[in-house]
């Protein structure tokens, strides 16, 4: 593989020195450039793979002059603008103006050679192969998923805001979980707040906390979960749900480092470090008015993408493997073996649930299986419909009320509606199981006996 170049045009000698070593121990060619003018003759000279500039530099010409000299003849190629610290606006205006990403001063390494690897992955260059120590916890040898390790092991160790993008059940609070027990934070706490699952009113006192008699019901001073998190990670999920109006306080918070409790006027430090996720485009939502620009940008600092499961197939036969171990041991049994045939069939389905689709359909089928082996004749006949009826499935796999009934009525047609047998089958008592079918309106609402072998009426056909 040959050697991706990257261009540090930095005026600082010092700093462009250090910038450019920390590259090269990561397995890049590096030129470097104290100004526009010398940045644009070494491209002429040797070209390029990618570019990071400080935003301000000595002569005629900054880093964005720089920037839109480069990308007028050649449009593709990434650009990192570096900017004084704290200084969201000319990071906004960077980001505007066609730069791909940004870093602010002082430089992490972790935060560079991240930025480095992520753009130049997305851009599809061939990297620098890498093998992370650990795993933490997620599961995968593909390599989308060893970048993503990679990228974990450089970026833990750094204070830096994490943002994490990926569509639902890709595993985006397992990666924040990682980043925490990868980072000198690992013995202090990890708070998670799901945004989306909080009401708007009752968010800013979750996050920073209140006084006594801050509002009605306010019995006794209660801490917000900034002041739980301590100096360890707090992690925001569904970031992007977060009201506009509490946007504002928590950008206020980010750029100040401290909360001020409801009722209080007595500001408190932030110590922890925020990683926030989303399957939002909050690009789109910010250029739309629907999250606030500069809050994209403060917590955009280090992002981390994850791919969806039907982009890393070969990661199936791992975690197909991971999940029947996990639950077959919860049920106290050997972990049934895959056939060729069901592998098969799990990796032609487009995955639309991700991970979490995978995990509760391995799940319901460990229950349903009592063999030695798992057969194709086993899983679920949605898996064998086309991507198309897949993907617009009438099994929600995240709605557990229809996931319990959609395991009754597999066990019910495994053995003929029969509901003494379908007990036995999903280690349940019968009284039990009429009870489930009742509730999930598998039985007539007066609760008749059914005859023994007979289908159920209300079931679907």
């Amino acid at each position: 593989m040959a050697e991706r170049t990257i261009l540090i045009v930095e005026d600082e000698r010092n700093l462009r020195r250090v910038m450019a070593a920390w590259v090269e121990g990561e397995g890049f060619r590096t030129r470097t450039a104290e100004d526009a003018e010398e940045a644009l003759a070494q491209f002429a000279r040797h070209g390029a793979d990618l570019v990071v500039t400080d935003h301000r530099l000595g002569g005629d010409r900054n880093g964005l002059d720089l920037m839109h000299a480069l990308k007028a003849e050649h449009p593709d190629l990434p650009v990192i603008i570096v900017t004084a610290y704290g200084n969201v606006e000319h990071a906004v205006e960077a980001m505007k103006a066609g730069a791909d990403h940004y870093l602010t001063k002082p430089v992490e390494e972790a935060d560079l050679v991240a930025l480095v690897r992520n753009l130049l992955n997305r851009s599809g260059h061939a990297l620098p192969t890498q093998y992370p120590e650990q795993d933490y916890g997620i599961v995968g040898n593909s390599p989308p998923i060893r970048e993503l390790l990679h990228t974990i092991e450089l970026v833990a160790p750094a204070p830096s805001t994490v943002q994490i993008t990926g569509e639902s059940g890709t595993g985006k609070e397992l990666v924040a979980r990682a980043l925490h027990t990868a980072s000198p934070r690992s013995r202090e706490p990890f708070v998670a707040v799901n945004c989306a699952a909080l009401p708007g009113e009752l968010i800013e006192s979750e996050l920073f906390g209140y006084e006594k008699g801050a509002f009605t019901g306010a019995h006794q001073a209660r801490p917000g979960k900034f002041e739980e998190a301590g100096k360890g990670t707090l992690f925001l999920d569904e970031v992007g749900e977060m009201p506009l109006a509490m946007q504002v306080k928590l950008l206020r918070a980010l750029q100040e480092r401290e909360i001020t409790r409801l009722g209080s006027h007595r500001a408190l430090p932030v110590n922890a470090r925020l990683v926030t996720a989303t399957n939002r485009d909050l690009a789109r939502d910010a250029e739309e008015g629907r999250f606030r620009e500069d809050l994209y940008y403060r917590l955009n600092v280090i992002p981390l993408h994850l791919p969806p499961l039907r982009e890393r197939m070969e990661d199936i036969p791992l975690l197909a493997r991971h999940f029947l171990e996990r639950f077959a041991h919860q049920l106290g049994r050997n972990p049934p073996v895959l056939t060729a045939e069901a592998l098969s069939v799990l990796q032609a389905y487009p995955w639309p649930g991700n991970i979490r689709e995978l995990e509760n359909i391995l799940e319901r089928t460990v229950v349903m299986t009592q063999g030695d082996t798992m057969g194709s004749e086993d899983l679920p006949h949605e898996l064998s419909r086309p991507p198309a009826a897949s993907a617009k499935a009438d099994f929600p796999t995240h709605h557990l009320p229809t996931i319990e009934r959609q395991v009754v009525i597999d066990a019910m047609e495994k053995t003929n509606w029969n509901q003494s047998q379908a007990a036995v089958l999903l280690g349940i008592s019968r009284k039990q199981l009429r009870t489930k079918m009742k509730n999930l309106g598998l039985l007539g609402s007066d609760g008749e006996e059914e005859p023994e072998g007979a289908p159920d009426p209300s079931a679907p056909s």
